[in-house]
């Protein structure tokens, strides 16, 4: 049995199950798909339904780990339901036989099914969806914990699509053979499997289902023309503006905006949202996308960040209450929708990790990772202004102490200048004066584009950012761009990433919030 564990660890194992009864549900389909998987490298296979594998056995000699899939009303049970399953699957040649290990009622247990396989004379791979049905498959006798089922269990579902590596990691420490399933879809996702503890990875749809695949390319062609022919309305509401944009064939067509004003309402924001749209002839039921400045959580609900720039925004429940007086929208963080519209049609395409930073007001961001927008539930992710940076030791709108907002955002500059002695300005006369060789305005600026540095070497650090776009009244502000190049080129070359302006400046989370809205609504 070590043996077989010895042909796996390190190696890929590909999951040969076509889309049921598609066209290429075939023995003989499946038999091809498995010679092709060994002969690209796999190390062993994945193969569902006895005659599949009896077809797979005789012609490839890799390791099989094998299921039986079944439906039932009764249970949400499908991997190895019965323990006649798992004999048959053993008798056709399954090295290894897989089975639901979650704490789910089915026809006959967890235990039993395990029973069967280990008395056949078979591995048993406990695919698992909590790191306690890891421990308990362990404890019965499980040889593999697999982490397949992570994301597909009530217990376990979440919006996001990321690998589940954590479970990875807790399984590796508990001394079994881990293998990485559910969700690796992308060579570099199965190589992050390894790195934090699995033996070996399964990759099923993304090698195997040729209608899954050519799906996924389609929607991309599909989805760029639809961003070539992108067309509806857009509202930004910042800290300091509000605007609203027509925008037709992917361009802003007309544009008007008015101050925004921070101690106003949530319910006085909509209506002033609603005023701009009316002046653009925004019909109910249009095409309407909404960035804000703030928090929005999954539930569509805007939280403020900070409170020095929306002082009565609390949980509002935007979404809805935009639905009901205006019309149907999808409702974004302002930095967020920047950072989808770069990553599209701007300063971003081509790149898989890209971040988009604002410096205004404040300090916000969006991130694109594997080509996605990173997202969390409660809306926090993104806002990358609130990170720690060595110089910083005051607090920013957000309450915490030492972040890049509290070194290089607008109301931070002006602080210094007035903590400095040089009374009330704002930023934009302050880069004024350092521009006319004032020192100590050079120094509020220098300490500005250091943190901004500081922010970008710390994303190619956590997260592989190659590439990033500035925007904002002060990212696009003359000459600052370059500061914070010159402070990248200081660094390892390990640490520095592209840099450029946002090309589709203050238009970006307009035209980003209708990307979303096409993608949501």
């Amino acid at each position: 049995m070590d043996a077989i564990l010895d042909r796996l660890r390190g190696g890929l194992v590909a999951s040969c199950q076509p889309v049921d009864d598609g066209p290429m549900d075939r023995p003989d389909i499946v038999a091809a798909m498995a010679k092709a998987a060994v002969a690209g490298g796999a190390a062993g296979l994945r193969i569902e339904g006895v005659e599949n594998l009896r077809a797979a056995r005789a012609a490839v000699d890799v390791p099989i780990i094998g299921i039986v899939k079944s439906d039932s009303p009764e249970t949400p049970v499908r991997i190895t339901v019965t323990t006649d399953d798992a004999r048959a699957l053993v008798a056709v040649g399954a090295d290894i036989v897989a089975y639901d290990a979650t704490d789910r009622p089915r026809q006959h247990g967890r235990e039993d099914v395990l029973r069967s396989i280990l008395d056949a004379g078979a591995l048993a791979m406990a695919d698992c969806a909590t790191l306690l049905d890891g421990k308990r498959a362990k404890a019965d006798g499980a040889t593999i914990l697999g982490t397949t089922l992570s994301g597909y269990t009530a217990e376990t579902a979440r919006t996001e699509t990321a690998p589940d590596y954590d479970l990875v990691g807790a399984f590796a420490q508990l001394g079994s053979f881990v293998m990485g399933e559910g969700r690796f879809d992308t060579p570099d996702l199965c190589a992050w499997a390894i790195r934090a503890g699995a033996d070996a990875v399964t990759v099923g749809s993304s090698l195997t289902r040729l209608e899954v695949v050519t799906e996924r390319f389609s929607q991309a062609i599909r989805a760029a023309g639809r961003e070539s022919r992108l067309t509806g309305f857009a509202v930004d509401l910042g800290g300091t503006k509000t605007a609203a944009a027509l925008i037709k064939a992917g361009k802003v067509l007309q544009h008007i905006q008015h101050p925004t004003s921070g101690t106003a309402g949530p319910e006085a924001q909509v209506r002033r949202i609603a005023d701009l749209l009316k002046d653009l002839d925004y019909q109910t039921g249009d095409p309407l996308g909404v960035a804000v400045t703030g928090r929005v959580e999954q539930n569509g609900n805007w939280h403020a960040v900070n409170r020095d720039t929306l002082t009565k925004i609390d949980a509002y429940p935007l979404a809805q209450e935009l639905k009901a007086r205006i019309g149907p929208a999808a409702v974004i963080n302002d930095a967020a929708a920047a950072a989808i519209a770069e990553h599209r049609l701007g300063a971003g395409r081509g790149h898989e990790n890209f971040a988009y930073i604002t410096v205004s007001t404040g300090v916000g961001g969006g991130l694109i990772l594997s080509n996605r927008l990173h997202q969390s539930s409660n809306g926090l992710a993104g806002h990358i202004g609130f990170a720690s940076t060595s110089g910083g030791s005051t607090a920013c709108g957000s309450g915490r102490f030492g972040t890049v907002e509290s070194l290089a955002g607008g109301r931070a500059i002006a602080l210094a200048a007035e903590l400095a002695g040089h009374g009330a300005m704002d930023a934009q006369a302050i880069f004024e004066q350092a521009a006319s060789g004032a020192i100590w305005a050079e120094d509020i600026v220098e300490t500005s584009s250091q943190a901004v540095s500081e922010l970008a070497a710390d994303l190619v650090t956590m997260l592989g950012v190659s590439h990033v776009a500035l925007g904002g009244s002060i990212g696009l502000a003359d000459g600052y761009l370059a500061r914070v190049d010159r402070h990248l080129s200081k660094l390892p070359s390990l640490f520095r990433l592209g840099l450029a302006h946002a090309e589709l400046g203050t238009h970006g989370p307009l035209v980003g919030a209708l990307l979303f809205a096409a993608e949501n609504q």
